[in-house]
């Protein structure tokens, strides 16, 4: 109100020998001056301050963690606001000029040139989420609450905290006085997940020789390992009678199985478009078939290309699938590897995979290999390609109309409609 009385008198009073507005001028920025410059003036504040976070927040779910704050002070403080702070956002110059932000093609020249835009999401990127400021009630001397701070995700990662700024409006109530915390903390924000349709996966088991270290045994086919102690719960089948007779101690044969069920999910990481959109929907789908997998019953690898080739097991006593979508949480385009560089290792390991699901950023020659190379092996596949325009992905695909059963065009905008449970 008093920004907008000042205004308003400039303009409409500049002529002072007509008017007496520039009275209101001179009196605005007076009341202003004099608030600024107390605002300067810091408050003190004797506080603990700690949040209470949960283990992950999921992108586009609302989230609420707890802050507890202990007054150390011998007076009562009231009139507080608390903001939330995060490590310094803004990008470096050089990520700057190296990346792209989603569609920055269909913007103008002017704004493709200053890359100010850029600049706003790879900050928001690097932001993770926003926190709205925080009305306190009465800090009691000596005394401790707990308020409730309400967040949204909106990108995956790691959200570095680096402390809390108490904020205190000055007598005049324009300006506010502030008092800083440091307080570094950090909670990983899971990628976006759908409810979609899991694909039919076969659970034929196949052959490891030497079995899967670590791996629960469960299989009919059962190589023996070593002997140990007994623990209660184990199977008295297992017991080992002849240590029992000369021992008098129950000693456990275990054993290691050598045929599984295992299935792949291979990710593809190189990102040819530079449309990021599309990569964060690739690893939205895969978390979204990693949560609902019955890990018990067979053990899953999770594929990827990056510096090197990455995978990863779960399943079967090998890891948890919240592990997987830690890994997925921070996974990040691929710029000098392609699909095919994983052509090697699925080579090896073709012979001992029950089915495969494949999540695909387009498809060029390294895609088609790929797929050829399940193909040949006889292992089941389903491939989903992602695409800015499903129709124009079709018709480069679907020549060969043998692919159409095993493989999914899916628009990048459209995951729920296209392969939600309906």
């Amino acid at each position: 109100m008093i920004i907008t009385a000042v205004i308003l008198s400039g303009i409409l009073g500049f002529n002072i020998l007509k008017t007496n507005l520039y009275q209101v001028l001179a009196f605005g920025l007076s009341i202003m001056l004099v608030s600024f410059v107390y605002s300067l003036f810091r408050f003190r504040l004797k506080v603990t301050i700690n949040r209470i976070l949960p283990e992950y927040a999921t992108v586009g779910n609302k989230s609420v963690y707890e802050i507890e704050i202990k007054n150390l002070s011998s007076n009562t403080q009231k009139g507080l606001i608390l903001y939330e702070e995060i490590q310094d956002p803004r990008p470096p110059l050089k990520f700057l000029l190296s990346k792209k932000e989603p569609f920055e093609h269909l913007r103008n020249a002017w704004d493709r040139k200053t890359l100010y835009f850029r600049w706003l999401w790879l900050t928001e990127k690097n932001r993770k989420a926003r926190f709205s400021p925080i009305k306190l009630p009465a800090l009691p001397a000596g005394e401790t609450i707990r308020v409730a701070a309400k967040f949204v995700p909106r990108f995956r990662g790691y959200i570095n905290f680096s402390g809390f700024t108490f904020a205190r409006p000055d007598a005049l109530g324009i300006f506010n006085r502030v008092h800083q915390v440091k307080k570094k903390q950090k909670m990983l924000f899971l990628p976006k997940q759908y409810k979609l349709k899991t694909p039919q996966l076969v659970s034929t088991r196949q052959y490891h020789p030497g079995g899967i270290c670590l791996a629960s045994s469960i299989g009919n086919s059962d190589e023996f390992m070593s002997l140990r102690n007994y623990r209660p719960g184990d199977p008295l089948r297992n017991v080992h009678w002849r240590s029992f007779a000369k021992t008098q101690e129950l000693v456990i044969k275990e054993f290691e199985d050598e045929y599984f069920v295992r299935h792949i999910i291979i990710l593809d990481t190189f990102l040819n478009s530079g449309n990021e959109k599309l990569f964060e929907s690739a690893v939205s789908i895969a978390s979204s078939y990693i949560t609902p997998l019955k890990t018990h019953e067979a053990i899953f690898d999770l594929m990827f290309a990056g510096n090197n080739v990455n995978s990863f097991f779960w399943g079967r006593g090998l890891g948890h699938s919240k592990k997987m979508l830690e890994i997925l949480a921070c996974v990040e385009p691929c710029e000098n590897k392609k699909v095919f560089d994983l052509g090697p290792t699925l080579e090896a390991d073709l012979k001992k995979i029950s089915s495969a699901i494949c999540i695909f950023l387009g498809w060029d020659e390294g895609h088609k290999k790929v797929y050829q190379l399940f193909k040949k092996a006889l292992v089941p596949i389903s491939i989903i390609v992602l695409a800015e325009n499903k129709l124009l992905m079709e018709e480069k695909i679907f020549q060969d109309k043998a692919a159409m059963a095993h493989i999914k065009v899916v628009q990048s905008d459209q995951i729920l409609e296209m392969l939600g449970k309906g």
